[in-house]
């Protein structure tokens, strides 16, 4: 285990560069990305001495009795009465005669002064397991003239500001920018604090003297343009709820209810007069004919919430539905939630260094350590389902060529935008608003508000870029829309002539697989993000040109769509020896436990990583291996071979969780971005706190997006009903 921690202790958030910690951006990217060192022994010592060093003199810097004893000691007077006053000619006159009050305060022991420095930053327990962010008490600082019961009136004469001061620290050969919390008068710009405390910290009687190399301070956040159009579109869809909504209750539904019970009081009537055992056949006169809403109607309608809340949470699904993927669907989406639960927690941890280490080397872990698979499962759904619906439909269809093709795009990028791009709007504009604290980027969620790569999103390229990228989830809709485009090619030869068209799927798998191991050879990178072989270089490439690459993540959709032409084909009905049968499930489920956990040893112990060629082999199969296990649950449970699988992923329930999935997979990244930028203090990670922040955001995930699927998913399905005249089952 010493073995362990000590090549992987130096870990994603071990503040590598805490000022993400007060005010910065941190892209999605960021978020994911492990970097790993292994220091040598020498080097832990060295870290551990420089970071203990580092904690005397921030903690001396923020003690209240130490400045009134350096403040008084004869070597610290000057002119003013103490050399911790401020030189009228370094800082802003502002800033100087609010420093001296603070100064002064302190001296003469007045409560503002004491709760100034009791809110700024000191280093405490846990430094060598990862407590390296000292944030102090945010909330306190904003309170210095709050008076407490049973406590000294409290008035300062000017307002506070919580800022950051960064100074570094080496790590052996690893420079570290670390950053404490100070509370400071607000009067003081940025450059007045950095040398008001360099002034300080060279009065600390150290042997090693620390500087502040740059403050960085919380500043108020106001509403902006960008804001006003995102609150000015959210409003007029909010107004169309609210009026579609009403109408809808008030004149559609009560109309639909009077003649509901018009039609039954008919037919008694009609009953009692000819005798129960008559025909139930109306005059002319009496039969209601139903009443058609107008065009302008169903354009209203289609922003109610009452009929929209209904087709989302009702249970029933048409004849021919494959209600596992109701199952496998909320499944997959959980499982990618509590990945993102642990990978976006770590620059927020108190006890990264050592928990983080043990998490990886647990058995029980690595199904959350390879949750990257998950997205592999809905690569493997869509190219399942799509072969499958869209097969149907040519043979249905007439003409030459059987379907609508332009209408085929439209729908698939009507079914997407929407949605996509008004939470991407709300996580631009807004997500600023949403928090405070220590910890809250002052732009929001996305860096730099997608100034120069919005675009890329709304064209569904962004994944082929290597800048950090705008709303990072985006980046599975990209590859998602790519790979829908290029299904044509596959579908028209499977339609028109089957077995061409599975020797040209098997060709687009081939060079689905040889193309990611081809990338990883050459870029040397790890089989997975955590590690497991690979060079230095080659994990930092893992995501960019890797992990998002249309051309390396292709397989499991390929697999689906030549499952789904099987399901087409055979119509569902496949008779399997049942043990045949109880053979796949064992072959399937070795297959898929070996793609969970196989890279245990290699990540967690160095000398088992795997050699160049053996994780170019992994990165070229493992996620098609998977998807070929997902598709087998599928086909299993679609042909009457699933058993009590089939009755579980069937379950009715899992039906309006599964329609959710889609918005779910939007708006949850901001959930969790919410609540951990939120913190006034680091998170202990242990299994119950993990544990209730799962459910925790998977709940609220579900809440957010069906207020998301209520507000923009069923709206933009409805309207485009109406306009193009599509069926209800399409």
């Amino acid at each position: 285990m010493l073995r362990l921690r000590s090549t992987l202790l130096i870990l994603v958030g071990v503040c590598v560069n805490c000022l993400d910690a007060f005010g910065e951006s941190r892209s999605y990217e960021d978020r994911l990305t492990f970097r790993v060192y292994s220091p040598s022994v020498q080097q832990q010592l060295n870290n551990k001495t420089a970071l203990l060093e580092l904690r005397t003199q921030i903690n001396k810097l923020h003690d209240a009795e130490f400045l009134k004893e350096l403040a008084l000691s004869n070597d610290n007077f000057g002119e003013q009465g103490s050399g911790l006053f401020a030189d009228i000619n370094n800082v802003s006159y502002t800033c100087r005669e609010h420093w001296n009050r603070t100064i002064a305060g302190l001296l003469r022991s007045e409560f503002w002064a004491f709760k100034m420095l009791d809110a700024s930053g000191k280093i405490g327990a846990g430094i060598l397991e990862g407590h390296t962010k000292w944030m102090g008490s945010y909330d306190e600082c904003f309170r210095i003239d709050r008076t407490l019961p049973g406590m000294p009136p409290s008035n300062s004469g000017f307002s506070t500001q919580f800022c950051g001061m960064r100074t570094k620290v080496t790590f052996g050969y690893i420079p570290l920018e670390i950053d404490f919390a100070a509370c400071v008068p607000k009067a003081c710009s940025p450059k007045d604090l950095t040398i008001l405390y360099n002034d300080l910290l060279k009065r600390l009687p150290t042997q090693n003297p620390v500087r502040v190399y740059g403050t960085f301070c919380k500043e108020d956040q106001e509403i902006d343009s960008r804001a006003v159009v995102a609150i000015v579109i959210l409003g007029i869809f909010a107004a169309l709820m609210f009026v579609s909504t009403v109408y809808d209750l008030l004149i559609i539904q009560r109309q639909r209810h009077t003649a509901e019970r018009t039609k039954s009081e008919i037919l008694s009537e009609h009953t009692a007069s000819v005798g129960e055992k008559s025909p139930l056949l109306i005059s002319h006169e009496k039969k209601l004919a139903p009443k058609q809403d107008s065009v302008a109607e169903r354009l209203l309608l289609a922003f109610s919430v009452y009929s929209n809340g209904k087709k989302i949470l009702q249970v029933n699904h048409s004849a021919g539905t494959l209600t596992a993927l109701n199952g496998i669907r909320f499944l997959s989406i959980s499982w990618v939630v509590l990945g993102h639960t642990f990978a976006f927690i770590t620059p927020v941890l108190s006890n990264s260094y050592v928990v983080l280490p043990d998490l990886i080397a647990r058995w029980t872990f690595q199904a959350v350590a390879n949750a990257l698979v998950s997205v592999d499962s809905f690569f493997a759904l869509s190219g399942l389902l799509l072969a499958y619906l869209t097969l149907k439909e040519m043979k249905k269809g007439q003409g030459k060529f059987r379907i609508n093709w332009f209408m085929f795009y439209f729908h698939r990028f009507w079914r997407l935008t929407p949605a996509y791009m008004l939470l991407m709007m709300i996580s631009i504009c807004l997500s600023r608003y949403f928090g405070d604290g220590p910890l809250w980027p002052d732009q929001g969620i996305e860096v730099n508000y997608c100034k120069d790569t919005w675009w890329k999103n709304l064209l569904y390229i962004n994944n082929l870029f290597n800048e950090q990228s705008c709303f990072g989830v985006s980046w599975y809709l990209a590859n998602d829309m790519q790979f829908f485009l290029l299904s044509p090619l596959m579908l028209i030869p499977l339609y028109f002539y089957f077995p061409f068209g599975i020797v040209i799927c098997f060709v687009w798998l081939l060079g689905s697989s040889i193309t990611p191991g081809v990338v990883s050879r050459v870029l040397d990178l790890p089989p997975s993000s955590l590690g497991g072989g690979g060079t230095a270089q080659g994990r930092a490439d893992y995501f960019n040109y890797y992990y998002i690459r249309p051309y390396c993540r292709m397989g499991p959709y390929i697999v689906g769509i030549i499952v789904g032409s099987f399901l087409y084909k055979t119509d569902c009905k496949v008779k399997i020896n049942k043990y045949l049968n109880l053979l796949l499930w064992l072959v399937f489920a070795t297959l898929a436990v070996v793609v969970l956990y196989g890279l245990r040893d290699p990540i967690s112990f160095p000398e088992d990583a795997l050699s160049r060629d053996v994780s170019a082999l992994y990165n070229a199969t493992h996620k098609i291996v998977w998807g070929a296990c997902v598709c087998w649950v599928i086909f299993a449970c679609a042909t009457g071979n699933g058993g009590f699988i089939n009755t579980l992923l069937s379950w009715s329930p899992f039906v309006p969780l599964a329609r959710l999935s889609y918005c779910i997979y939007l708006s949850h990244a901001m959930v969790l971005f919410t609540y951990y930028d939120s913190q006034r203090s680091l998170i202990y990670l242990d299994d119950l706190n993990i544990i209730y922040v799962f459910l925790a955001t998977l709940v609220l995930s579900v809440m957010v997006a069906f207020l998301a699927s209520l507000s923009f998913e069923a709206p933009m399905m409805g309207l485009e009903k109406v306009i193009f005249k599509r069926d209800r089952r399409n």
